[in-house]
């Protein structure tokens, strides 16, 4: 089914980056968690395989590969050990779509040649799935927008040198009140904060964003208040993609783990693959990953051919997100005891694809999308 959804090009580009995580990002993922360092020449190297550019138009220096290319990246990448180009993506994704020729010649090549990463600020210490509650501020004076207010786990903060940032332009309004802004790391006023501490995902960085009166050129508006909000809530559905993608990946990575490993382990005298409560959880994990990779493309196809996908891309991901889980825990269960150590790297996959599960939606908000989209016969 899935070979069938993707053309000759984009079935090149997979063989192309499952071959490049083999060789280069599964060999060093390792080092680079234990030098808690950004793998800068891994991403530069998927930058010249056009990874980085999949959601930028071929006139800035992309592929232009939609949300087919997103779902191939994230996936290779995840499988392979790394998922630092989704929030890259869904930034791009963003400016591609919605900012002006001058905008787009100035941000995106450098974005797609690996020069600079991106990131997305939407959430605040108080805000998080209520995204029109947010209490960040943009006041125009002039020619330039003064940012005020502070944005927390932002993914690659730390090192993205171009920032998609939401803020209120009209603080009398909820969600049509909100605009958005391209914002450089060097603006005036922009500070990067603390590095979060957290449960897993050591190669990205999360940070907390401070804007003190963050200077912004009036051009670097590039989604007005209004149905502006609207519209960049709708490419979400691309990045849901995306995110199932990653955890469709990790998941495939567990269970090739767990399926080795029960055919080299022994108990009993025989290898405990031959054992039928081991075969059934392999046979479990099988089924799940492939139903998560089918909803995956599927929807994915759906958005790149013009085809209203919103339920598809929430089911995807509410299913994707709680599938990984699962299947890496039972990927642990299989290593016994060594599936908890840092060797056997499935306890780590565990860390990293449970914050998978927060940005683009909770399980739970995506529920609500499904029903409010079944309720209405959509």
């Amino acid at each position: 089914m899935i070979e069938a959804l993707l053309t000759d090009e984009q079935k090149m580009f997979r063989q192309t980056l499952r071959d490049f995580g083999e060789k280069e990002i599964k060999p060093h993922v390792r080092a680079y968690i234990e030098k808690k360092e950004f793998p800068w020449e891994v991403i530069r190297k998927l930058a010249k395989l056009g990874a980085l550019g999949v959601t930028i138009p071929v006139a800035y220096g992309g592929t232009e590969a939609g949300a087919m290319g997103v779902v191939i990246v994230m996936e290779e990448t995840a499988r392979a050990g790394i998922r630092a180009p989704l929030t890259h993506l869904g930034a791009t994704r963003n400016i591609s779509e919605f900012a002006n020729h001058e905008l787009k010649q100035k941000y995106l090549p450098p974005l797609a040649s690996g020069e600079k990463i991106a990131a997305y600020a939407q959430t605040e210490p108080s805000v998080g799935s209520d995204a029109a509650a947010m209490r960040m501020t943009a006041e125009l004076n002039g020619d330039y927008y003064y940012l005020n207010g502070t944005k927390v786990f932002i993914t690659n903060g730390e090192v993205a040198s171009t920032f998609v940032v939401l803020a209120k332009t009209d603080k009398s309004k909820k969600a049509e009140g909100i605009s958005g802004f391209i914002v450089e790391r060097e603006f005036p006023g922009f500070i990067i904060g603390k590095r979060e501490k957290k449960m897993g995902s050591e190669l990205i960085p999360s940070n907390e964003l401070i804007f003190e009166n963050c200077r912004v050129p009036r051009e670097n508006l590039f989604v007005s208040q209004g149905d502006g909000f609207k519209k960049m809530m709708g490419s979400f559905n691309g990045e849901r993609c995306g995110n199932s993608a990653a955890c469709v990946g990790l998941a495939q990575a567990a269970f090739e783990r767990a399926l080795r490993y029960s055919q080299e382990r022994e108990t009993f005298g025989k290898p405990i693959a031959q054992h039928q409560g081991i075969q059934w959880m392999l046979a479990d994990m099988a089924i799940q990953v492939r139903a998560g990779r089918l909803m995956t493309y599927d929807a994915a196809y759906k958005l790149d051919h013009g085809i209203r996908a919103v339920k598809e891309s929430a089911m995807t991901k509410a299913y994707c997100n709680e599938m990984s889980q699962r299947v890496i825990n039972m990927a642990i269960q299989i290593h016994g005891g060594y599936g908890y150590m840092e060797d056997y790297e499935v306890e780590r996959m565990y860390r990293d694809v449970r914050g998978l599960a927060f940005g683009g939606g909770t399980p739970q908000i995506l529920r609500s999308r499904i029903a409010y989209e079944l309720i209405r016969g959509r």
